[in-house]
């Protein structure tokens, strides 16, 4: 192998938004290990390391060129290539565009059984990794994904768009640099250390990111999120605070710095008559500052500002944090104290003058079909019809308040604060704040079946609306949020903790019901139902990892020609993720897709079997086995699987003596009935067809075809 060097690639640029960075230097990194790994250059493990300002890759050794190596470079077959034993126009043409002579060209076997082939051995000399590198990078540049690219006017040559206007770029191998231009910047050694705080210079190829915190730059994220953690808590700690967990907010912190500098601050006592998650909201999004709570676990007026700069008087930062901070629970606080001289059942009245959705009528009907909804089903799930349909009538109230309309992430939690100070009961005021709950594919479910019900209610009511419309979200985007809300409405009735024993069937059906009685907006049709229900579906199917279960074992029990529970399918899943993998579901498995691989090509089976004319032993054997299996069919999933596995030996025995397919029309319909009915019996649990066969063939294969149209697989081992 060639000798090595370390490797360092930095794209500085203008501020990149938060989020973005880590990922874009993520993508490098992958990108650059596919060529270079492709190359044979074989560099050690690539780093990435991503700041606002800079992505950076880099690799301890990198191979400077690729070995020689021997090329085997095959051409047309003989009989193309001569003939009469003179090369012909085909042959002279594949050497001349190879760069070969015919002469170093031989004859030799592929070994594909078709004859021999024009072949040639060629030595070739390896290219060195800086070439390749120039070459490429700055197509790799050009193609690193984002939400949105720019092109910048300060140059004629800037034709290169990228997340942000590129600054300067830091290509080197060893002490040579990778010499290529992108966005008009040339590649070179010389970075930038801190915006304010750090210099330019020549930087330390065999160890970056020390020589970048000499330059006020962190720029390894999870060290940025560690220290901006571990400080904040030491200074919090120092006054006997405690800083409130935000993981979220730390990373988009760590976004926003490259040298986090936390800084303890402090607003006006007189805000905190306001609900704590008023001003942790206004706190996070307005000034992406961290709330602290006292000895007691109350909310503090001392909060946590992270600086990017080390100041030479923190006291002149935490005074300009707190006068923004001060401002903004101002405002919060006016509205706060105006909000409530409005009741929210004043309120609900203007819901029917806010827009829904274009085509979709009115929040006020949204809220009218929600009421409806859960006052039918409440009790479906162990909830208070009363209150629930109370909560749900209030709860779109909030939506008319100023609190909500300056600070919209408030919504449903205020909603519950003014229910409270309406005199409404805990029970409503609590399913108001928690039905909106989950927000994202981690948040948590609401703890209330009130709430759980509306949850449920206004997620099946948006996917119905917005796929009557026909706002179905495309592979790249979703602009409503309707994959979010299937895999909300997915963890509401597949919760184990609280189990739903609503079938979705019923809730897509009960939605559209509120919405066809409703007459105002728009009619749902069996077609949007059962497109709805397909999206759902497809979402539960990609969730099968988070579910602990097998994605083929879920899509077979949710096949299965009796409905149930999501929740009951996810058990079925678990039971045939283990069942699946055994000899005996191996042989269940096979077995079904042949049933389901006959009777899919045949039509017209009748549904009775006559017993009096089977002409084997096998199927009669099969056949009582059969009758005795349906008439003590378990009710339980578990028990289900166990009668089911017993079949498994006359089921075999059927098929290795029995031709369903022969010439006899009468005994052919027979058995393709008895087969039917056997394929009804294993749908009551789920589709086994669906399941995986795990083959393991070694040696000998016997092929026989006692059964038209499909061929019957003999294997070694099962």
């Amino acid at each position: 192998m060639s000798e090595t060097a370390p490797l360092l690639i930095e794209i500085g640029t203008e501020e990149i938004p938060a989020g973005l960075s880590a990922d874009l230097a993520d993508e490098l990194s992958r990108k650059l290990d596919t060529l270079l790994g492709s190359q044979d250059f074989a560099p050690e493990h690539l780093n990435c390391a991503a700041s606002p300002r800079r992505i950076m890759v880099y690799s301890p050794s990198c191979h400077l060129e690729q070995p020689d190596f021997n090329e085997e470079i095959w051409g047309p077959p003989e009989k193309v290539a001569f003939v009469d034993d003179k090369p012909t126009k085909a042959a002279e043409g594949f050497a001349k565009k190879s760069g070969i002579s015919l002469g170093e060209f031989s004859l030799a076997d592929k070994g594909d059984g078709k004859g021999k082939y024009m072949r040639a051995v060629v030595y070739r000399k390896g290219v060195k990794a800086i070439e390749v590198l120039a070459k490429k990078l700055p197509d790799i540049l050009r193609k690193l994904h984002s939400p949105k690219q720019m092109k910048w006017n300060d140059g004629d040559a800037r034709d290169d768009a990228f997340i942000r206007p590129v600054r300067w770029i830091v290509a080197r191998l060893g002490d040579d640099v990778i010499p290529f231009s992108f966005a008009d910047v040339q590649s070179g050694k010389i970075t930038y250390g801190h915006r304010i705080q750090g210099t330019s210079g020549e930087i330390d190829i065999n160890n970056p990111l020390d020589w970048l915190r000499g330059q006020k730059v962190e720029a390894d994220r999870n060290t940025r999120m560690q220290l901006i953690r571990e400080r904040m808590n030491s200074q919090a700690t120092e006054v006997g605070l405690s800083v409130v967990t935000d993981d979220d907010l730390v990373a988009e912190v760590a976004d926003l710095t490259e040298w986090p500098v936390p800084v303890l601050c402090e607003f006006n006592k007189d805000f905190l008559r306001l609900p704590e998650e008023v001003i942790r909201i206004t706190l996070k999004n307005h000034q992406r500052c961290f709330t602290t709570h006292d000895g007691n676990d109350a909310t503090s007026n001392k909060f946590i500002a992270v600086a990017n700069i080390e100041s030479k008087d923190p006291s002149k930062v935490a005074e300009g944090n707190a006068r923004v901070v001060n401002a903004r629970l101002a405002d919060a606080s006016f509205y706060f104290d105006r909000d409530p001289k409005e009741t929210l059942d004043t309120r609900v009245e203007k819901l029917s003058q806010v827009v829904f959705q274009e085509g979709l009528g009115m929040v006020g009907d949204q809220v009218r079909r929600l009421r409806a909804f859960v006052l039918d089903n409440a009790k479906a799930i162990g909830a208070d019809p009363d209150a629930t349909q109370r909560a749900a009538y209030l709860s779109k109230s909030d939506l008319t308040t100023g609190l909500v309309y300056e600070f919209p992430e408030l919504q449903g939690y205020m909603g519950g604060v003014y229910a409270r100070m309406n005199g409404e009961p805990e029970m409503v005021a609590c399913a108001i704040a928690e039905h909106y709950r989950p927000a994202g594919a981690d948040d948590a479910l609401p703890q209330s079946p009130e709430a759980r019900m509306i949850a449920i209610a206004e997620r099946i009511d948006k996917l119905l609306g917005y796929f009557h419309k026909d706002k179905v979200p495309t592979a790249s985007a979703d602009p409503f949020g309707l994959r979010r809300a299937a895999i909300g409405l997915i963890r509401l009735l597949a919760d184990h903790e609280k189990p739903v024993h609503m079938l979705l069937s019923k809730v897509i059906g009960e939605a559209a019901k509120q919405w066809n009685q409703q007459r105002v907006t728009v009619q749902i049709d069996e077609k949007t139902k059962q497109e709805v229900h397909a999206f759902i579906v497809e979402r539960l199917l990609g969730m099968a990892s988070q579910l602990e279960v097998g994605k083929a074992p879920l899509e077979a029990a949710m096949s299965a020609s009796v409905e149930r529970p999501l929740i009951g399918q996810i058990k079925v899943a678990h039971l045939l993720t283990g069942f699946a993998d055994s000899e005996t579901g191996q042989g269940v498995t096979a077995a079904n897709k042949r049933i389901a691989n006959i009777l899919k090509k045949t039509e017209g089976v009748p549904d009775e079997v006559d017993p009096t004319i089977f002409a084997e032993k096998a199927e009669k054997t099969l056949f009582a086995v059969l009758k005795k299996a349906e008439a003590d069919f378990p009710d339980k999933p578990e028990a289900q699987l166990e009668a089911l596995a017993a079949l498994r030996e006359p089921v075999d025995q059927f098929f290795d003596d029995v031709m369903v397919m022969t010439e006899d029309n009468k005994l052919r319909t027979n058995r393709l009935a008895l087969l039917t009915r056997l394929r009804q019996l294993f749908l009551h649990l789920a589709d086994f067809s669906c399941l995986p066969r795990h083959y393991e063939i070694t040696g000998d294969v016997t092929i026989s075809t006692n059964v038209a149209g499909s061929m019957k697989f003999t294997p070694s081992s099962s």
